[in-house]
């Protein structure tokens, strides 16, 4: 029986990523932590005052150096949103930050405050000169504190943007909500239930149920402490349920012509088994951590024994799903 990893873990030797292009990632997606830490924004315009905005939503001490401010940056200043440095630029005006923003569209200034930022290895980005970006910002779908971005690699923004339109109407606004009530009752749950296999069991179910709810933006506190207590039976020890099977046929060549049903039965599942006929950008739909079994190459002497090592996957508390072909 061949086991491996979900396919985004190329290291395993998945062999259903073998015809994926080997496209490298030109900046790796990543979220920086900037609460409590400088962030310097060089300009005091428009543009400026565009990157302002999306970083006032975070806890990052602001600088803005410019001789002078728009409208919109001026009024920042004013209720004591950034700092504000009139002086010409000098080096040490970057000390201790955790990331720089050139908004001057000044190519003399930019020489500098890119030798300043490498020096002292700052992270910076020049607005709209990708050349001179050590990061990038990509297209940003707020669900605060859900974050869902996209990016080009600064190939496209503007395909960038436009596939963050489309997914505004895929991913509800009541988002924000669902996710504040998870991180209110996180400590909560780890109390109710110590091993992380039981954790998972629940959120998944708590999430798959609130984001098919009618009345999403309703769902309170008190709706997940129910579900937490039929979960867990009141006085019962927290163990890990039974998962679920589910047997699945696909009549599709890639992932975005499958159902969505079928889709969610994938990101989902902790165990998927296979044929070698299923495109690999829907096995891509895994999870990182789920367990692929390739029945092609597996040694199974007959239904009756597939059924029972799935019958023992089930009884550990995972959740299993078999992909046929049409």
């Amino acid at each position: 029986m061949t086991y491996y990893r979900a396919p985004q873990n190329k290291a395993l030797g998945s062999p259903a990523i073998a015809d994926q292009p080997d496209e490298k990632f030109a900046y790796f997606p990543a979220f920086v932590k900037v609460q409590g830490k400088k962030v310097v924004v060089l300009g005091g315009g428009d543009v400026a005052a565009g990157k302002l905005r999306l970083l006032m939503r975070s806890h990052a001490d602001i600088t803005v150096i410019a001789p002078e401010l728009c409208d919109d940056i001026a009024r920042m200043h004013a209720n004591g949103k950034i700092t504000w440095e009139s002086s010409p630029f000098v080096d040490t005006m970057i000390n201790g930050a955790a990331m720089v923003f050139d908004a001057s569209d000044n190519p003399h200034l930019t020489i500098r405050v890119e030798a300043a930022a490498k020096r002292r290895n700052i992270l910076l980005n020049v607005v709209d000169k990708t050349a001179h970006c050590d990061f990038i910002v990509p297209a940003i779908l707020d669900r605060a504190p859900v974050m869902i971005t996209i990016s080009t690699g600064a190939c496209a923004p503007a395909l960038a943007r436009i596939l963050r339109q489309r997914l505004e109407t895929v991913f509800p606004a009541t988002l924000s909500n669902i996710a504040k009530i998870a991180r209110d009752a996180r400590e909560t749950v780890a109390t109710h239930l110590s091993d992380g296999l039981s954790r998972q069991r629940f959120w998944t179910r708590f999430f798959q149920k609130a984001l098919r709810a009618d009345s999403a933006e309703k769902i309170t506190q008190d709706d997940l402490s129910h579900e937490l207590r039929s979960f867990v039976p009141q006085g019962s020890s927290a163990t890990v349920p039974s998962g679920q099977s589910l047997r699945l046929d696909v009549d599709a060549n890639n992932a975005y012509d499958i159902p969505h049903g079928i889709a969610r039965h994938v990101e989902t599942a902790d165990i998927i088994f296979h044929n070698d006929d299923i495109a690999p950008d829907i096995l891509a739909l895994a999870r990182r951590d789920a367990t692929l079994v390739d029945l092609t190459a597996a040694t199974f002497d007959s239904e009756e024994t597939l059924g029972k090592q799935i019958q023992f996957f089930t009884q550990q508390g995972m959740n299993v799903l078999q992909l046929c072909r049409t």
